[in-house]
């Protein structure tokens, strides 16, 4: 097999970013550190904290997970979890740098890292799942009062707790929930609970917060939910103009205008806008009217990314709406998340990370402007040509994003390796007559090499020119390396598939051994080594499998 790919930059040294100040000062501009699938180091954690602050960033979401040594749940803290008095001397640097902490403790669903033992089955909703809480149970709201508890003694004096309860996929299940859900409604079983367990935090002033997606599946009975609790309100979809589709969460689905029912436009008036037009963030408006504090909820690594790198296209727009839409309503505040589970560095996003606070402080400029200074403040470039070489470099195709690696492979958050016939299961699935999910899958990935291949020879030229940001463009090199020959693997998949492989399967196995290699030096940069060798697995081993077990010689 003969491929050939430009070199791969040395590492450089970090390039620090200018502080800024929030338009209004009361605006809540929140960083996210999620910790879920992913064990930081100590030391990319500080660095990620200065150049948050540095950015503009006022806060920060501590999704911490398994990664402090609980005392409440012993059972579930993860090897390397920081202790107490290591993440005291952290939390106590953030606040030094003028940075508000937030704690976010999964209270419904998203509880993988808990379930999945032995001593806590009796507290799941569904046998079948590992990730509800069965919030009708005694033991289950005892136990989460006793982990706030330990929440509120590790984070001291805060003003914010952030309860979760987003994606509680089996909520209302059993037997005792459905019942008194199908007499009330599954927001006045949530309310109810989420009352319950907020008590603590209201009774000490600190004000309790819940995703948006739950509540909104009822949108008639949203008025259950007490106007104490702040909606933090996530949106990966909308962005500066009007949408092609939106968000309707009773239908599960992102819904064209022509699909826009007057049901839910009775519901949801604020859906579009005084032109007819759809509006982006419409929830926010919706919300914001019922008399809720909001805090609007970007992302910068969301579903359908690549575990390499982020599509530019959807983060930029999506980031910049948002805090757009943040300064038009005057909302509490915007949030830029990056979930773990998509694994790809701080690095790759920081450009985009850097357009939340930008935007904020500056809501006279356009997105062409936003794009223009960023790279003039991280690059020293004053142009947007960045941005379209990220979206290429970026460009995510199957073999190389999430569960078409062995990531999330069960649906749910639990770094659970795939079995060794995952990856012929699912292209079995997609070659279903009933699924065209082979032919577009085949096609992409077919597109992937030469998108990827341009987007690395467009960075190589952009790095001449860079004066600054050698951080930011060292790790574009790195993931445009790798997601170059993950392209490659996953046409060899295609061509094997389609009975005309170009290399024998025992060839494209010890390519994947070598870049497993080299990736784990990569990401231990920024995971702790087991972290490192953990996420490496779930990127490789299921397809790597795949070839071992493949006949074509």
């Amino acid at each position: 097999m003969k491929y050939i790919i430009a070199g791969i930059l040395l590492f450089f040294s970090t390039s620090a970013l200018p502080a800024g100040e929030p338009l209004n000062k009361k605006t809540l501009i929140i960083f996210h550190f999620d910790f879920n699938s992913v064990a930081l180091n100590e030391n990319y954690v500080r660095l990620w904290l200065k150049k948050a602050a540095d950015m503009g960033y006022n806060a920060v979401l501590w999704e911490v997970e398994d990664k402090i040594q609980w005392e409440t749940c012993p059972e579930c803290v993860n090897a390397d979890a920081f202790s107490k008095e290591t993440f005291k001397r952290i939390l106590n640097f953030s606040r030094q740098l003028g940075l508000e902490p937030i704690p976010l403790l999964q209270t419904i669903g998203h509880a993988e890292y808990v379930l999945r033992y032995e001593k806590y089955k009796p507290m799941k909703e569904d046998s079948t799942r590992y990730d509800c809480y069965c919030t009708s149970k005694p033991d289950v709201r005892s136990f989460i009062k006793k982990w706030i508890a330990e929440y509120l003694e590790l984070f001291g004096e805060i003003k914010y707790f952030h309860l979760g309860g987003d994606e509680a996929y089996a909520f209302a299940t059993c037997s005792k929930c459905k019942a008194e859900a199908d007499k009330f409604g599954e927001n006045y079983l949530y309310a109810e609970y989420v009352n319950d367990i907020a008590k603590p935090l209201l009774e000490k002033g600190i004000r309790p917060g819940i995703w948006c997606d739950m509540i909104l599946k009822e949108p008639e009975k949203i008025n259950y939910i007490s106007k104490d609790f702040i909606i933090w309100d996530w949106n990966y979809w909308d962005g500066c103009n009007e949408p092609d589709r939106v968000m309707v969460w009773n239908k599960s689905s992102r819904l064209a205008k022509d699909d826009i029912t007057e049901s839910i436009r009775l519901q949801f008036p604020e859906i579009v806008n005084e032109s007819g037009k759809l509006n982006p963030f419409y929830t926010s408006d919706a919300l914001k009217k019922l008399g809720y504090d909001v805090i609007l909820c970007s992302s910068s690594r969301s579903h359908g990314d690549g575990v390499f790198a982020g599509r530019n296209d959807i983060h930029v727009d999506n980031i910049i709406g948002a805090a757009q839409k943040t300064v038009k309503l005057n909302l509490l505040g915007n949030c830029v998340t990056s979930w773990a589970v998509r694994v790809h560095n701080f690095e790759t996003q920081e450009p985009w990370f850097y357009l939340a606070p930008l935007a904020i402080n500056n809501p006279s400029l356009s997105k062409e402007e936003l794009l223009v200074k960023t790279s003039e403040e991280i690059f020293g470039v004053p142009d947007a040509e960045f941005f379209g070489i990220a979206g290429k470099v970026g460009y995510s195709f199957p073999f190389a994003n999430e569960n078409t690696t062995g990531i999330m492979w069960t649906g749910m958050k639990d770094s659970k390796p795939a079995p060794e016939n995952y990856i012929r299961q699912m292209i079995d699935r997609w070659k279903n007559p009933a699924s065209n999910r082979w032919n577009s899958s085949s096609a992409r990935i077919k597109n992937s090499i030469d998108t990827i291949s341009v987007g690395i020879s467009e960075l190589n030229e952009f790095i001449k020119k860079a004066k600054d940001g050698k951080d930011v463009l060292n790790a574009w090199s790195l993931a445009g390396y790798f997601q170059y020959w993950q392209a490659i693997v996953a046409k060899e998949i295609v061509n094997n598939e389609e009975g005309k492989p170009d290399s024998s399967a025992v060839d494209i196995a010890d390519i994947l051994s070598s870049l497993k290699t080299q990736y784990v030096g990569w990401a231990k940069t920024w995971m702790t080594p087991n972290s490192a060798e953990q996420n490496t697995g779930l990127i490789y081993d299921a397809i790597q499998n795949y070839f071992r077990k493949s006949t074509v010689k």
